[in-house]
């Protein structure tokens, strides 16, 4: 046998805990889980678990093992646990050391950076009294109620809301959202620290980071996890987005006494978005705190990552058959895992009606973000295929039915090529001396392009494009040109500011409210594969 061979069997013969792995029992003396911990990762075990791992000394092996621990242990199921603590980091394999301290920076994949600044330790506990006020029940039954008259402003300001999310705004006022959001966030981080300081836990970290490449603040509450009570870990995980929604509604209420109508438009805007955040925080089909929620309602650890598992399981025994073992009991947990699988696509194709038309409109910049974009989907794609790969592999299938199925999905994918779908091209249009003209940039796919093509004239807000009329293309020829950048992008800023366009003569058949903004040329139908082409290729060619 070769070392490599050996090595699993030796380290597991007489196990020893992993360095640095501290065990922590139940706040509530006698009653409740037990809690293994090696650096910031913590495992949730019962009583019986806890017990063999005090015994992991690396002297025992697993006949002494279940000897010492009583007639409810036996050496297979000593062995069988061990096994389990040692997929979990958790067992000493002869090379793993105690972890260091945390290095200041750290990199969360996929796309946050984090600095910390601060240790608390035990200083915030002193103020512990403070943060029983801040995070109790008087508190939130207010925030609650600010909530609810927050959404009612916004009611009573719909046209307001409406051109804060539908037409441009100055730069200054999508600066001073973007500060707000980010304090917003840094105070939705302490809103969590607070209700774990209140009941008795202690943040570890504090400090500022890039999130998904913005700045903000972040406060690390994984000491929620020793909370033995799990209303406790929820009211934790859910302190966040009702400290935003809070924000927001002060926002939206402080905005019924502006008088400027652009500050105004900033305060919804914030309003609106801190909501909107709000809402997603709560979802629980990604790891934010919804999911945390979730997981610490149902007492589940690790739920998305099993129930993800079990979904993927569930498919290949849809797909190819075989045999495979479940992560979770429960079916509720197979449908909440095929949901957190679809999700990102259904996101990717939200923020895609969003905002697809105003990146192409943004020429090669926009249209590489668009393909960035699209490419981490297909990686993610093929992260989950390798996945699946693995699963029916170790199923037993017969290698016919998976030749069989793969081979009709590849043909389905091949007709789904060839599908027509509808394809536009993005612009804008000016309306100058009362003709209307059609402006588009260099990159756009002009070669579409003819007379009596209809063409939709539509708002350029950062949220809302909503429909102001309607054209056709002229017979006339397009001719060399300017056009103000606000007639791409939804920033408002000085007439001077133009870009090179060529422009197509209009005939209007319904006259358009705003003198500028966007516009989607309806040019047929295409194959998938040529919309592909012309839309993610072409333009850098």
């Amino acid at each position: 046998m070769s070392v490599i061979d050996a090595t699993p069997a030796t380290h597991l013969t007489r196990p020893r805990r992993a360095p640095g792995t501290e065990i922590h029992p139940p706040a509530n003396a006698g009653t409740g889980q037990w809690l293994l911990q090696r650096g910031p990762k913590y495992i949730r075990v019962g009583e019986h678990v806890a017990r063999l791992a005090q015994h992991l000394d690396g002297t025992h092996d697993s006949a002494t093992l279940a000897h010492q621990l009583g007639p409810a242990w036996s050496p297979e199921v000593v062995d069988r646990v061990v096994a389990q603590l040692d997929g979990l980091g958790l067992i000493d394999d002869g090379e793993m050391t105690a972890p260091g301290r945390p290095r200041r920076w750290q990199l969360v994949p996929p796309f946050t950076i984090q600095l910390t600044l601060l240790r608390p330790g035990r200083t915030m506990l002193r103020l512990q009294p403070v943060f029983a006020l801040i995070a109790s029940r008087f508190v939130g039954w207010l925030a609650a109620l600010t909530g609810l008259a927050g959404l009612g402003a916004l009611v009573v300001q719909a046209d307001v809301v409406g051109r804060a999310l539908g037409e441009p705004l100055p730069v200054t006022s999508y600066l001073a959202i973007l500060v707000a959001l980010i304090v917003a966030t840094s105070i939705h981080e302490l809103g969590h620290a607070a209700m774990l300081i209140r009941h008795g836990g202690r943040p570890s970290r504090i400090g500022i980071m890039l999130f998904y490449f913005l700045p903000s603040f972040f406060c690390d509450v994984s000491d929620a996890w020793r909370l033995e009570d799990r209303r406790q870990r929820v009211r934790v995980a859910l302190a966040g987005p009702m400290v935003q929604a809070t924000l927001g509604s002060a926002a939206g209420l402080l905005a019924l006494l502006v008088d400027s109508p652009d500050r105004r438009a900033a305060m919804v805007f914030f309003a609106v978005g801190s909501y909107v955040t709000s809402l997603l925080n709560l979802l629980p089909l990604v790891k934010l705190d919804g999911y945390i929620a979730l997981m610490s309602l149902v007492d589940v650890p690790f739920l998305r990552a099993r129930a993800i598992a079990d979904a993927r399981r569930a498919l290949a025994r849809l797909l190819f058959g075989g045999t495979y073992q479940r992560e979770l009991p429960t079916r509720w947990t197979v449908w909440y895992g095929l949901a957190c699988l679809a999700f990102p696509a259904y996101l990717l194709a939200t923020a895609g009606a969003l905002w697809v038309g105003l990146l192409q409109r943004a020429g090669l910049v926009g249209l590489t973000i668009v393909l960035l974009a699209l490419c981490y989907a297909l990686y993610l794609l093929g992260r989950g295929a390798r996945r699946l790969a693995a699963e029916v592999r170790a199923a037993g299938v017969r290698r016919l039915r998976v030749a069989l199925v793969l081979a009709g999905l590849a043909l389905a994918f091949g007709a789904a090529l060839f599908a027509r779908v509808p394809y536009t091209v993005e612009g804008a249009y000016v309306t100058q001396d009362g003709r209307t003209t059609l402006v588009l940039l260099d990159s756009a796919d002009a070669a579409r392009l003819a007379p009596g093509q209809r063409v939709e004239l539509i708002g350029n807000g950062a949220v809302l494009h909503g429909h102001l009329g309607t054209a056709t293309i002229a017979t006339a020829p397009p001719t060399p040109g300017s056009a103000p950048v606000s007639s791409f992008f939804p920033i408002r800023v000085d007439a001077g500011l133009t870009l090179p366009v060529t422009g197509y003569p209009l005939d209007v058949t319904e006259t358009p409210g705003h003198r500028t903004a966007a516009a989607k040329v309806h040019t047929g139908d295409l194959p998938l594969w040529e919309l592909a082409y012309r839309t993610y290729v072409r333009p850098f060619l």
